[in-house]
């Protein structure tokens, strides 16, 4: 493990996913479940299989348990992940076992980490409903989209955009 030049001005460990695409614009953000525990080790032993030669069939940008978040896959590069393979998405893993809700730390993690990607890549701090997806699909990813919400389980939406806002508001 490595650590990236800089994630928006903090030093995030980098695990090198194998398989990832061609170069986007991040236009959006997912956020997924990994169906795994949040506690420590968790989103290391994710991104040491996406980094593992045989998988050919999954990526994700950034993987957050409860006590540290890595990237494997550059924002510029598309990453190969369920449920949608959407060009200019940057995803999120969630570490969390449905049906129970993510932690209260994964949670805050997450949220931060949501709140820089939107500041950098000028990304809207709103969720996307389908009807809103399905136009910027359409749209061929070139408006700025805003956040995919693709958790199973509870996931405390509220809470975690209101976290989203406040984040976003101090950068």
């Amino acid at each position: 493990m490595r650590k990236s030049p800089t994630l928006l001005g903090t030093n995030t460990p980098f695990v090198q996913a194998v398989h990832v695409g061609e170069k986007q614009r991040p236009t959006a953000i997912l956020l997924r479940t990994s169906w795994t525990t949040s506690r420590k080790g968790a989103a290391n032993g994710i991104a040491q299989a996406w980094h593992n030669p045989n998988n050919r069939l999954d990526s994700c940008h950034y993987v957050v348990d409860d006590f540290q978040t890595l990237r494997c896959v550059p924002d510029n590069l598309r990453a190969f992940h369920s449920p949608s393979n959407h060009k200019g998405v940057v995803s999120i893993n969630v570490c969390h076992d449905p049906p129970a809700p993510p932690t209260q730390e994964v949670i805050a993690r997450v949220a931060y980490l949501t709140a820089r990607l939107c500041k950098l890549h000028h990304i809207p701090v709103h969720i996307l409903d389908l009807e809103a997806e399905c136009r910027w699909i359409r749209h061929k990813w070139r408006s700025r989209g805003g956040i995919l919400v693709k958790t199973r389980g509870e996931f405390p939406v509220d809470k975690f955009m209101a976290s989203v806002e406040s984040n976003y508001r101090t950068f």
